[in-house]
């Protein structure tokens, strides 16, 4: 056999165009991503067909063995022909090297390169999704550890970036862990439609030979089978549904570097970072710039571009093995999602380095407003008027206190009865400490003891919730690594059995 050629259909060598644009990048770029992937496959495949028949022992236990040379040398020591087209063909030239053509050409006994190559794609997209949930993990972890020591830090609750109500930093960090626990459960239900075995279903109508692909599938820890040949090998919407979980878990992200981003600006500064975590200028002495920030809204974009990207691929594709919708239209998401694992890092660091300051987050709740719904609220229960007769009353204080240049520390008794006889053209009875009450911050917090609201006890018990749920999907990741980790134990014992028999 000619090692150069890969059959004889082909009667002239690839063009050199082919070669360097095509063949050569993407063989080197399977080199470092699939070796490992492939060396697996090779080796659940062969031992199933020693197992069921379709190969020798003998034969079995020489290809074993050789992939087991080549898996202790090293993808670094893959030689690579782009000739022939991309890293399988390689690798089984390598095999056919090592034990001869006879031998090394019943590897690919019963398969084909497109059920190998949905199989490799399904074990990576595995991989990430399990790092990816790794790393949400952590950073939730992160964010409820700090809420639990912020439990009364009053801040500025803000709607369209406009002072709104009190809430606490606590409160804060526990709505973003919520998302979070949101995006991880879409992370997991990609996992879960990934981990489907495509091996066995050749190039899209199975094959003759009586293949065990429960077996191979259990060998290479997928829990179920892709089961429909066809799509076996045509589908990758698993992968983009990837894609699409960490396009809304970067969302989550950059919204909260941009919240926090805002609050570190010089005209809020209620939020600071230690110097270990900023950068500078190379002009102006005074900076000290959230480059950290900057990084996690920059990265999240580049999931939006792949996830479009690939759908813009794969939309108008046939039904089938193609290249373009299989391979190169998902090129940009491995990219993406490595960006996504690094930003939850980042975010990490973000959520950990943050440093509420907590004397100029309740000055500015005493001094913005923020208080007044209390205020319309306390009208409600004390006047016994309707919630929009209150609302009317206390805008009208508000307008008037802004007029004369005061904040809301300006608001007095006086000044809501005014606007009360103004706007209701009545008089009502109220006292100084019912409207210094209702415009006191901490008040207005500890007021919202409902199941989700700011209060102490109420964000306590939505950290123990919260926490419970981390400790479950944790608990779920290391039930998948352990079935895993049995999967490739049990691998290695029928790989070693073979090679002993053989």
């Amino acid at each position: 056999m000619d090692g150069s050629k890969l059959g004889e259909r082909l009667a002239e060598a690839p063009a050199g165009e082919v070669v360097e644009h095509l063949y050569g990048p993407r063989m080197r770029e399977e080199r470092d991503t699939s070796f490992g992937y492939l060396t697996e496959v090779n080796q659940a495949h062969v031992a199933m067909l020693a197992r069921q028949g379709i190969i020798t022992q003998e034969t079995a236990g020489a290809l074993l063995r050789a992939i087991a040379r080549l898996a202790a040398d090293g993808a670094a020591k893959l030689e690579l022909d782009p000739r022939r087209e991309d890293l399988y063909f390689n690798y089984e030239r390598a095999v056919i090297d090592r034990v001869g053509p006879a031998v090394g050409g019943q590897m690919h006994t019963g398969r084909s390169r497109n059920d190998l190559g949905a199989t490799m794609y399904r074990m990576r997209c595995r991989d990430v999704l399990l790092g990816l949930l790794d790393g949400v993990c952590r950073c939730r972890g992160t964010l409820l550890a700090r809420a639990s020591g912020h439990l009364e830090t009053v801040m500025p609750g803000y709607t369209h970036l406009q002072p709104a109500q009190p809430v606490t930093f606590a409160h804060y960090l526990a709505a973003i862990e919520q998302a979070l626990a949101r995006d991880t459960q879409r992370l997991f239900g990609a996992l879960s439609r990934t981990e489907q075995c495509p091996l066995g279903a050749g190039a899209l109508a199975g094959t003759g030979f009586p293949i065990d692909r429960e077996l191979t599938a259990g060998w290479l820890g997928f829990p179920e089978l892709a089961l429909d040949t066809l799509d076996a090998v045509a589908s990758r919407d698993y992968l983009i549904e990837a894609a699409a979980a960490g396009a809304i878990l970067g969302v989550t992200l950059s919204r909260f570097a941009q919240d926090l981003y805002v609050l570190y600006t010089n005209e809020f500064g209620t939020v600071d970072f230690p110097d270990r975590v900023a950068g500078t200028s190379s002009i102006m002495p005074q900076k000290k710039n959230p480059i950290v920030l900057e990084h996690i809204k920059g990265r999240t974009a580049h999931i939006a571009g792949a996830l479009a990207s690939a759908l813009t691929a794969v939309h108008n594709a046939n039904y089938s093995n193609v290249i373009d919708a299989n391979r190169e239209g998902l090129r940009p998401i491995w990219d993406a999602l490595e960006e996504i694992r690094i930003t939850l890092a980042l975010a990490s660091v973000a959520a950990e380095t943050a440093q509420p300051r907590a004397e100029l987050m309740l000055q500015r709740c005493r001094a913005n407003f923020s208080t007044v719904t209390e205020l319309a609220d306390t009208l409600v229960r004390r006047w016994g008027i309707s919630f929009r007769e209150a609302h009317e009353v206390v805008g009208a204080v508000v307008r008037e206190a802004l007029a004369d240049g005061l904040d809301a520390s300006g608001i007095t008794p006086e000044r809501v009865l005014a606007a009360a006889r103004d706007v209701l053209h009545r008089s009502y009875p109220l006292s100084g400490d019912e409207v210094y009450g209702a415009l006191d911050p901490l008040k207005n917090v500890m007021a919202r003891r409902h199941p989700g609201g700011p209060a102490p006890e109420a964000v306590a018990a939505m950290l123990d919730l919260a926490g419970g749920r981390l400790e479950a999907d944790r608990r779920r990741i290391e039930a998948v690594l352990s079935r895993l980790q049995d999967a490739h134990a049990a691998l290695a014992a029928a790989v070693a059995g073979v090679i002993a028999q053989g």
